[in-house]
């Protein structure tokens, strides 16, 4: 019988077997089989380089033989250092994560060995000493250097201990407890000024200010990578944007409403009626009664409507005809009280200025004709061509006026030539619109080849923003109470978009028209607007809040609200 097949036959009967029964010195080599991720699967036979489990010691005993624990002992000691850093680099490295991304501020690391060699005596030294540690420089510097020469310590549970792979004890990391020796803590540094943290470990009391909302540590996206930038970003308040009606709450057939961009056929009054020019007549609509009247009707002088506008007061109406003539009516008695054939083409643009009406025609003037008095008070040159803007400032001292020359012009009630000039637009200029609430703040739009609104300060001559709409700009129009503009655009969109001023963020954009939207009009409450199209309808729309209220004061110093 041959002596190796006699002693694997003693072996099998005897219950061993040839080949070793633990999978770490198996002499057969299987390759590991990686998934397609990015991360490998762990490997069986070193869990422990991979992550520090508090159980491994019971699993390990349960799979290693005596044999296999004699071979570790004989070798733990030449491969100690180096599982030591190992653990110790991992314990860092963890204790770093944790302070980064859960703010558990561990600022010691310690271990079960070193506690039970000088762990009492020490915490006896420290329990004992605390005035002096907190008072006496040496003893700190004492402590610093104690701390230079122990080796890396690493917290450690004492309720619960697992095994490393290089048989030591398993720490893991807890935050720092207050009944830690001095010679065992690390240098701490607090980087946040708005805690305050006592270093004695028997203090009694602990306090902290409140945590600064602003602090980035304490945001709750700390545990995504992302950049301090947009960690604040996303922690900021979210304004709610104002919700706008994405509907009209009425919509009227207005037969016959030219889709001329040169025109302005709509204008509301501070009475609270609407005046709509329809080819050869001028209509009123009664927004409290939603009666329809008839003004005008023109087509017994064979002339068509251009422009309407009504007077501050609401008490007359202007009408610009396709000859050039200039017609005022009274609203409540229906009949024309006065005509100014000024012009030899067509009035696309009126604006009142008290009992002055002032008109832009094709003609390239702008003729200004008082109403008490058939007189020719100014014409106005500047314009190369056709005049199709015209809007005075809410002081009524600054008039702008838009042309197909793509220039905008301001002028004043003193100076027949403009005293400023704006060339920027590259396109005709009709929408033109005062600002409110700002002293000298005029928006200005162009039309299909520019398609910006831009913003002025006629105080300074200054351009002082830009944006692209995307598409023709027919109208503007601020609202009365809030910081808002609302534009109602042509090619290639034919949408109203409501903006939020200095940002220009958009707050609604309103859809319907199926032609473009060359007429806009403001209620007088400032709350709604009415807008027209070649489509032949008029669509009324709440998209400006409403008037904030006065509240009375009921302090006892407001002479007003007692009796005398």
């Amino acid at each position: 019988m041959e002596p190796d097949f006699e002693r694997r036959l003693f072996m099998s009967m005897s219950g061993q077997s040839s080949l070793n029964s633990s999978p770490f010195s198996s002499p057969i080599s299987t390759p590991v089989k990686h998934s397609d991720r990015f991360i490998p699967l762990r490997c069986l036979s070193q869990p422990n380089a991979y992550y520090i489990d508090q159980d491994s010691s019971t699993r390990n005993s349960a799979l290693m033989d005596k044999k296999q624990a004699n071979t570790r002992d004989a070798t733990s000691a030449s491969t100690s250092m180096g599982s030591s850093d190992r653990t110790k680099d991992i314990l860092t490295y963890q204790a770093l994560l944790q302070n980064e991304m859960f703010g558990t501020r561990i600022d010691t690391i310690y271990d079960e060995q070193q506690m039970g060699a000088s762990g009492s005596n020490s915490i006896g030294g420290a329990a004992g000493n605390n005035q002096q540690q907190a008072g006496d420089t040496n003893a700190g510097s004492n402590a610093q250097s104690q701390t230079a020469q122990t080796p890396l310590p690493t917290t450690v549970n004492n309720q619960t201990t697992g095994s490393t792979p290089g048989g030591q004890s398993s720490p893991f990391l807890t935050p720092c407890s207050t009944s830690l020796p001095l010679s065992f803590r690390l240098n701490y540094t607090n980087t946040n000024p708005n805690i305050l943290r006592s270093r004695d470990p028997n203090t009694i009391f602990k306090y902290s200010l409140k945590r600064n909302l602003d602090d980035l540590h304490y945001s709750p996206y700390t545990l995504s990578p992302l950049s301090p930038s947009s960690i604040k970003l996303l922690r900021s308040p979210r304004k709610q944007l104002r919700k706008i009606p994405k509907t009209p709450f009425k919509v009227l057939d207005a037969p016959e409403l030219q889709d001329d961009f040169y025109l302005n056929l709509v204008d509301w009054s501070s009475t609270n009626i609407l005046a709509v020019g329809l080819n050869a007549s001028v209509y009123l609509w009664n927004a409290n009664t939603s009666n329809v009247t008839r003004l005008c009707d023109l087509q017994s002088e064979s002339d068509t409507v251009t422009s309407v506008a009504w007077s501050d007061r609401g008490q007359f109406v202007a009408v610009g005809t396709h000859k050039g003539i200039v017609q005022i009516w009274d609203a409540q008695s229906h009949r024309k009280t006065i005509s100014f054939p000024r012009h030899t083409a067509r009035v696309g643009a009126l604006a009142w200025n008290d009992m002055c009406i002032y008109s832009g025609s094709r003609d390239r003037f702008i003729i200004q004709n008082d109403t008490r008095s058939n007189k020719q008070e100014r014409k106005l040159a500047g314009h190369r061509q056709e005049v199709c803007g015209l809007k005075w400032s809410p002081d009524r001292q600054l008039l702008a006026s838009g042309g197909n020359d793509n220039r905008l012009l301001v002028w004043n009630q003193s100076c027949s030539t403009p005293i400023q000039t704006y060339t920027d637009h590259t396109a005709a200029v009709k929408a033109i619109a005062w600002s409110p609430h700002q002293q000298g703040l005029l928006a200005s739009g162009g039309g299909t080849a520019d398609r910006y609104i831009r913003f002025w300060n006629t105080l300074t001559a200054q351009n002082l923003q830009c944006i692209d709409t995307g598409s023709q700009v027919c109208n503007l129009a601020w609202s009365k109470h809030s910081n808002e503009l609302v534009s109602t655009h042509g090619y290639s969109q034919n949408q109203i978009i409501v903006w939020k001023y200095p940002t220009m963020v958009q707050l609604a954009r309103l859809t319907g028209h199926t032609f473009r939207v060359l007429y806009l009009a403001v209620s007088p409450d400032g709350e709604s607007i009415v807008t027209g199209a070649g489509d032949e309808t008029l669509r009324f729309w709440n998209v400006f809040t409403k008037c904030r209220a006065n509240k009375e004061s009921n302090s006892v110093l407001n002479l007003f609200n007692k009796i005398r």
